[in-house]
């Protein structure tokens, strides 16, 4: 699905699956960093565990203390939570 609107959009991006062991958090997190992903998805078990690598939160991710979405800006992590928005709509 991401895949398919980021080529119908004609962006340059991809979406894949990245299998981290939770040992490996925080060295998953500096390979987003030196690699120049723009983004990931975080799911269990990880939503809650990379809050202390992350350089800020969203207001949602704060309250929420979960985050779902990491976006990389240069050398700065910042994290969201997004599930908010789809309960609100709901």
């Amino acid at each position: 699905m991401h895949n398919a609107a980021f080529e119908l959009l004609k962006l340059n991006f991809v979406y894949l699956a990245f299998d981290v062991q939770p040992q490996d958090l925080k060295e998953a997190l500096e390979g987003l960093v030196a690699l120049g992903i723009a983004g990931v998805n975080v799911t269990i078990p990880h939503k809650e565990a990379v809050i202390p690598h992350l350089d800020g939160l969203s207001s949602e991710a704060h309250a929420i203390g979960a985050v779902n979405t990491i976006v990389n800006d240069g050398s700065r992590l910042s994290g969201h939570n997004t599930d908010v928005f789809g309960l609100v709509e709901t």
